[in-house]
């Protein structure tokens, strides 16, 4: 079964080839919120409602809630599908919004012979889904696949989110860098989880782009961040790196078992990407084997962690995913 959350589980989606979609010139900006330093889309349905959707670059696939379904009076467009002996339910994207500012994600190859529309899985309420749903309180969680074939500027400095913002490949600055993603033997990308690298103790580290990235906090770990909610943006970092900093760097602020889950939290008092640098920035360890093992089935690369808004959130940040590049702006 394929997982929703990197920051509490393995990411594990199937193939996808690559498909470049013709990008209008205009950049047009979506109806969206960031709260916590974390975008949230407002996604208008053909009923009239409204629904809101989870922005998670780092996330594995694109769905919508039981009761999302439920809610908008659409259980009997809910189709089924059965691969391998598994069954995938699911409902045509169009029969949840008809915008054309709004993209609706890609089909991944691995659907491409049972299903010939873009859709949302409809998958089964879990106490984990249902949980993390509430929390940060959205009905659809929008995963690589919503992102894969478009140009899209999260700007953190103005809380607005946009699309069709190329970056040309002839304007490649210190301050863009080219991502990396898993690919096929004809270099069509298979995943939707770019790489990338920052610099952190004068060390090049590769990252997981990550705008989902989120901590959820233990009593002690909201108290001690002075926050007032339960969740917020955050970032990633595998545990023998944490181990090694909190070694060469006992200055660092630790909080022990700051999130829910018992992991611990480290402050970096700055990051670097190009030739711009931010901080401090708050990372949660995650073990080892969650990228050598889990990350890497949809990634070019072994990378070290995730980076999510509390790095973020310093920037304007474009990243095109149709010419594989990724530029950070003040």
């Amino acid at each position: 079964m394929r997982k929703l959350f990197i920051l509490l589980v393995v990411v594990s989606t199937s193939g996808f080839a690559q498909k470049i979609a013709e990008q209008p010139s205009k950049e047009i900006y979506l109806p969206a919120e960031l709260k916590e330093g974390r975008f949230f889309l407002k996604i208008p349905t053909i009923n009239g409602d409204t629904i809101v959707g989870f922005c998670d670059s780092g996330g594995g696939y694109t769905a919508i809630y039981r009761s999302t379904v439920n809610k908008l009076g659409l259980d009997s467009k809910v189709r089924y599908v059965i691969i391998d002996g598994d069954t995938t339910k699911y409902i045509a994207a169009t029969e949840i919004y008809k915008n054309h500012e709004i993209p609706y994600p890609q089909i991944q190859n691995y659907f491409k012979e049972y299903i010939n529309q873009p859709f949302f899985e409809v998958p089964v309420d879990t106490r984990e889904s249902i949980f993390m749903s509430k929390l940060s309180n959205y009905e659809v969680f929008l995963g690589q696949f919503f992102f894969i074939n478009n140009a899209w500027t999260f700007n953190y400095k103005t809380g607005k989110l946009s699309i069709n913002t190329p970056i040309p490949k002839n304007s490649v600055d210190e301050n863009t860098q080219s991502l990396g993603f898993k690919k096929d033997k004809m270099g069509n990308k298979r995943f939707g989880h770019p790489s990338m690298k920052l610099m952190i103790d004068g060390k090049a580290i590769d990252f997981l782009f990550d705008t989902g990235a989120t901590l959820i906090l233990s009593d002690d770990g909201k108290n001690k961040l002075g926050l007032n909610t339960k969740s917020t943006a955050g970032s990633f970092i595998a545990k023998s790196l944490f181990n090694q900093w909190h070694r060469q760097h006992p200055d660092w602020r630790i909080i022990e078992k700051g999130e829910l889950t018992g992991a611990d939290l480290i402050e970096v008092p700055e990051v670097k990407v190009g030739n711009l640098a931010a901080g401090p920035v708050w990372f949660a360890t995650r073990p080892d084997e969650a990228w050598s093992k889990g990350m890497i089935g949809s990634m070019d690369r072994v990378v070290k962690g995730a980076i999510g808004g509390s790095f973020l959130k310093y920037f304007k940040i474009t990243i095109d995913y149709n010419n594989e590049l990724v530029k950070f702006e003040k």
